[in-house]
């Protein structure tokens, strides 16, 4: 299963700044790198801004996805956004059987 996850730092404003930031983004950088290379992560990219990011995530279910982001150093400091993703082609060919199924009534 692959899902958008969309991230929002919530550091200065719900919860405190880490007392040794370098250390907890330095962790981060590290669990973002381990997770693109073992194939957790399709892609990983961060907000011009410099206060969230976007990864394409596989996971073989949603506790599985849970258990993971929990697993982040940044878990306790970031907003998570998580939507399902499915493949366009069986996308569409759902879209396409609805809409002659819906026509044929």
């Amino acid at each position: 299963m692959k899902f958008l996850l969309i991230t929002k730092s919530r550091i200065g404003f719900s919860v405190p700044k880490p007392e040794d930031p370098q250390a907890v983004f330095q962790a981060a950088h590290a669990w973002n790198a381990a997770k693109l290379k073992d194939g957790t992560f399709d892609c990983v990219y961060g907000f011009a801004d410099g206060r969230g990011g976007m990864s394409i995530v596989n996971a073989d279910s949603h506790e599985h996805l849970l258990s993971m982001i929990r697993s982040s150093p940044m878990y306790y400091y970031i907003d998570y956004n998580i939507h399902p993703l499915c493949d366009l082609e069986i996308l569409w060919q759902l879209q396409i059987d609805a809409a002659r199924a819906h026509s044929n009534k």
